[in-house]
């Protein structure tokens, strides 16, 4: 089952998540070779894609990727309520890892 987290965005603002991908014994996985996706959507039945994450991985041996979103892409999402999920494809084997709502927060300064 997939893990479920909420996250909150700054429209305009840099966005930065690490993700560690552990086991059921909360053990590192190493994700050598493994890719990964993530993307925002206004609903989950959704096939328009409103914004993609990049996802990196930072560390393969101890499960650690990070995900991001730059300035100007965040920028162009509207303030409101989205959802958004995460997979990572292993050779030909696709799981979603986790998902959740996204608020997008309106700026008040902009700089």
């Amino acid at each position: 089952m997939a893990a479920s987290r909420d996250i909150s965005i700054y429209q305009g603002d840099f966005y930065t998540h690490e993700v560690r991908i552990r086991n059921s014994a909360n053990t590192a996985i190493n994700i050598s070779g493994r890719t990964y996706a993530a993307q925002i959507k206004k609903s989950k039945s959704s096939d328009t894609v409103v914004a993609s994450f990049t996802a990196v991985i930072s560390n393969a041996s101890t499960g650690t990727l990070t995900l991001s979103m730059a300035a100007n892409t965040t920028a162009n999402i509207d303030s409101g309520s989205y959802y958004y999920d995460l997979q990572e494809t292993n050779s030909t084997v696709i799981t979603t890892l986790m998902g959740g709502k996204v608020t997008i927060i309106g700026d008040v300064s902009n700089v």
